[in-house]
């Protein structure tokens, strides 16, 4: 009996050592192979983002009756961008489409619109490239096809596991990318977030969209330069329109989720870069309280799915280091039931020895036997 429950044993020992063996490796691959598999973008995807803040704007009537001061200041101001996923689609890239809506926010609603635009971009849904050699599209005018415009930088999302790194982002008003740079970590509602910083400019928009309207050319007086019983008043002077900005962005790196943004953008015409002749537009946007939540907690869902967390009140524990605890506790009953399992065959060994335990050369029969030939 002792022979056939040491035999059980053993296997036990065997088994529980290989389950052992067998967790620790899924446990070490685990993340490998589900990381790729469930860091993609959701088809499902959506959100909206509102931004509010004020700026100035350039009356262009006041403008053209002369005005020493067209200009409208302290306008408050509302963007809406409106991002879903539409076809086409496939298992690697998902298209983005983006409505975009700059309000005045002091207006009849429906009559305070400053610009619109609706842009379509193919992009890998892991690290949020543009993908392949896919376009991308532009519409800013509903009478007007979209134009094609390629893409070098990531643009409404970061990538999963953003990196405390530079990214490229690409900016649509200036049609290029110009990297942003990681500023620092901090926390929002709980939740570690990435500070990126991007500044652009100035650019030439005329030289970036071939649109005549960004190369203007006037009289100086026109341009407000001279006035107009000067003796150069109409001479004519062509400027180029000019862009610049800094954005700022908040990003969830487990996700790519861009929680918060600032964006500090202006406008003006000039003979160069450093000559700010007329001023267009200047604004100061932000994400709204609420935009902000919304992020927040679609950040928390996807970074807890692409996890496997299991949610246990304040605390995450991931599968990964679950089959860890059990491959150790596996691990340790494993040996120590065969180290059990030796040591009671040890002992049943030594009780089944026919000698008893003694030695052999102090058997009675073997001292008379040397005795009888001594």
């Amino acid at each position: 009996m002792a022979g056939r429950s040491g035999g059980a044993a053993r296997l036990s020992a065997s088994l529980l050592v290989g389950l052992a063996v067998f967790l620790l490796v899924v446990a070490a691959l685990l993340p490998l192979y589900t990381a790729p598999k469930l860091e993609r973008l959701p088809l499902g995807h959506e959100s909206t983002r509102i931004m509010e803040g004020s700026g100035t704007l350039l009356d262009a009537a006041l403008l053209a009756k002369g005005d020493e001061a067209p200009w409208e200041e302290d306008v408050a101001l509302r963007s809406q961008t409106r991002v879903t996923v539409e076809d086409p689609v496939s298992s690697e890239t998902a298209t983005l489409q983006a409505g975009h809506a700059l309000m005045r926010a002091d207006s009849t609603p429906g009559r305070g619109l400053v610009s619109a635009h609706i842009d379509r971009v193919a992009i890998d849904r892991h690290d949020a490239m543009p993908a392949g050699d896919t376009m991308a599209s532009l519409q800013v005018d509903r009478e007007s096809p979209a134009v094609q415009l390629p893409r070098d930088g990531v643009q409404y999302r970061f990538p999963y596991g953003a990196a405390p790194e530079a990214y490229p982002v690409y900016d649509l008003t200036a049609r290029a990318s110009s990297e942003a740079e990681f500023v620092g970590d901090t926390e929002l509602d709980g939740v570690t977030v990435r500070h990126y910083r991007q500044s652009l400019g100035p650019v030439d928009l005329f030289r970036a969209t071939r649109d005549q309207a960004n190369r203007v050319g006037m009289t100086r007086s026109g341009w407000g330069l001279v006035d107009e019983s000067a003796a150069d008043a109409g001479e004519i002077v062509f400027m180029t329109r000019y862009y610049t900005v800094q954005r700022d962005l908040w990003v969830e790196p487990v996700s790519g989720t861009i929680v918060d943004a600032r964006e500090q953008a202006s406008q003006f015409f000039g003979t160069g870069p450093e000559d700010q002749g007329l001023p267009v537009s200047e604004h100061d946007l932000a994400f709204t309280s609420a935009t902000v939540a919304t992020q927040l907690d679609a950040a928390r869902s996807e970074r807890d799915r692409v996890q496997l967390a299991i949610g246990a009140g304040p605390v995450s524990i991931h599968a990964s280091w679950i089959l860890v605890v059990l491959g150790l506790a596996a691990l340790a009953a494993g040996l120590a039931l065969g180290i059990r399992s030796s040591r009671t065959e040890d002992v049943a060994g030594a009780g089944d020895d026919p000698s008893g335990g003694t030695d052999p050369d102090d058997d009675p029969a073997v001292m008379l036997y040397s005795g009888a030939r001594g």
